[in-house]
């Protein structure tokens, strides 16, 4: 089956009749939305006790560069932060029974474009795969990517890249692990550098550092 072949579009009452012999009662079903906020449709569906689900993904974005501090902006770091986006864009499982002719209204009024639908039948999504799918979330959404850390242990060798130390090899003095997007222009690293025969803590900006 080829991707045009999965579209949301409104099935004819052939279709509907077709897909109630083969499987009649309320299911779960993918309906699209255009032109209306997430927000709109699923208030929309919500007065209506529509059952609904709307799978998110929380994911870490960066911050744009005008909500940043200007330490932030100055030590040139791209901060991140987590977000919740869709996991299907403007497509919302609904539980709906086709039979009930109510839901064409629904669709006209909630400004619904359509069922995704499969050989012209609506498609019905089993219990059970959207029941993985909320099995899935933490917190209310899908865990997206891991957020990336920045790991530095005792005893680590690294070279200073900016400032008056620069290309000086050192050795990491007080360990660091912090999340990636929590890393702003206060964070330091603890370093020991041979200056005048003996090794001098010194305290460098994170990203003035790198491994060797």
């Amino acid at each position: 089956m080829t991707e045009s072949d999965m579209l949301a579009k409104t099935p004819d009452s052939n279709a509907i009749e077709r897909s109630l012999r083969l499987a009649p009662g309320p299911a779960w079903h993918v309906v699209r939305s255009i032109g209306r906020t997430d927000t709109q449709v699923l208030d929309w569906l919500k007065r209506r006790d529509v059952e609904t689900y709307y799978p998110v993904v929380r994911e870490m974005r960066p911050v744009r560069r005008n909500k940043l501090s200007r330490a932030q902006r100055k030590a040139g770091l791209m901060i991140l932060r987590p977000k919740l986006v869709p996991l299907f864009p403007k497509y919302y499982f609904v539980r709906l029974d086709l039979a009930d002719g109510e839901w064409h209204e629904l669709f006209r009024l909630g400004g619904l474009t359509g069922l995704v639908c499969a050989g012209g039948l609506p498609v019905r999504i089993g219990d059970d795969l959207v029941a993985a799918l909320r099995g899935c979330e933490v917190d209310g959404a899908v865990p997206g990517t891991t957020p990336a850390r920045v790991v530095f242990a005792v005893g680590d060798t690294v070279r200073v890249t900016n400032g008056p130390f620069a290309a000086q090899l050192a050795t990491v003095e007080r360990g660091i692990d912090v999340a990636l997007q929590d890393i702003d222009g206060e964070t330091r690293l603890t370093v020991a550098i041979e200056l005048f025969g003996r090794a001098t803590p010194v305290e460098l900006m994170i990203d003035h550092v790198e491994r060797v």
